[in-house]
């Protein structure tokens, strides 16, 4: 059965948040999230041969892309900003001193490239939801026009901001990034212009409903990017990078065995509990939460082939069940 009413931990206030990220402009606070920049004639060259995606870009594009183990298993997902003197590079919560050490580690001694801290001298902010780009050209300057990941710099609360748009959890969303001393002028602005602020325990719950995987639950050094749903940040014309020949052979020979599923758990289970068919793994819990549209727990997960088929009945290693569902368990209006 469903899990019982009311079971989602959201305070009225936070609520608003999750209605903003639904409805209308949630703000969410990024400065927790790794900052680097990589400079030097060779940034470009260095990139593109430990990474997934092409990175050949001009000035004001962007693109995401995957650093993977020499067994192709997720180490990080980047996104990039091509600017005129090298490359910003943004990664996960707390990811910082790991992936400068994970970076600095690949650079040759003949490489021509230059690697830096920007966490703390950039405060980030995500602006998702259906009006966010409504918003930004009232309080800023028109964005509509930007391509996905692309980027440009709008004068915000007497800031030059720069301004990148992503994914979102649906329906899109933008990236933005400013000096650390005007972080609070900032935020104020998009508050008063009707942005709302979004907490993490409410995001939680919109990313599970939308399907988007994140950072040390979904993508983790357990899976790899085409098992994480990432083949689209996955070139298949490029050289040679590390990982490469796995993710090539997956794509070739159909040889993806664990996907990344939606479920619907008939009782809350935490996340890291096991699937079973006939008593045996075939999968787990990687993030759980109780949705607040569908009023009942669910979760997303990984699943071997053929157990990942929509319908697809499986139990849990603490005696509950639960059900393969289709991905986005809520679509949010664009």
């Amino acid at each position: 059965m469903p899990a019982a009413v009311n079971q989602h931990p959201l305070s009225p206030t936070q609520l608003i948040g999750y209605e903003a990220v639904q409805h209308g402009a949630a703000l969410r606070d990024e400065g927790h999230f790794a900052r680097l920049w990589l400079g030097g004639a060779d940034r470009s060259a260095f990139l593109q041969r430990i990474s997934s995606n092409d990175i050949r870009l001009q000035p004001g594009q962007g693109a995401v892309t995957v650093l993977t183990s020499p067994t192709a298993r997720i180490q990080a997902v980047l996104t990039v900003l091509a600017m005129a003197d090298g490359l910003l590079l943004l990664g996960g919560p707390n990811q910082g001193p790991a992936l400068f050490n994970t970076l600095r580690t690949q650079i040759f001694f003949k490489d021509q490239v230059e690697l830096a801290g920007r966490g703390g001298a950039l405060a980030q902010f995500s602006l998702i939801g259906p009006a966010a780009a409504r918003l930004l050209s009232e309080v800023a300057a028109a964005v509509d026009d930007l391509a996905l990941w692309s980027w440009r710099s709008v004068p915000l609360a007497a800031t030059e901001v720069i301004v990148q748009r992503h994914e979102g959890l649906g329906a899109g969303g933008f990236t933005l990034l400013l000096p650390a001393e005007a972080g609070e002028r900032v935020r104020t602005a998009l508050l008063h212009a009707g942005a709302v602020a979004v907490d993490e325990a409410a995001y939680h719950i919109a990313r599970i409903e939308a399907g988007v995987p994140a950072p040390g639950s979904e993508l983790s050094e357990q899976v790899t990017p085409l098992e994480a749903g990432l083949g689209r940040f996955c070139s298949a014309s490029k050289g040679c990078y590390t990982g490469q020949e796995i993710i090539a052979r997956q794509l070739t020979y159909d040889k993806v065995a664990t996907h990344l599923v939606g479920l619907l758990l008939d009782a809350p289970a935490p996340a890291e509990t096991r699937l079973l068919v006939e008593g045996k793994p075939v999968g787990w819990l990687s993030s759980v939460a109780h949705s607040i549209v569908l009023d009942r727990a669910i979760a997303l997960g990984f699943v071997r082939r053929p157990h990942h088929q929509l319908g697809s009945r499986l139990a849990l290693d603490n005696g509950s069940s639960a059900q393969v569902s289709a991905l986005p368990f809520v679509a949010h209006p664009v």
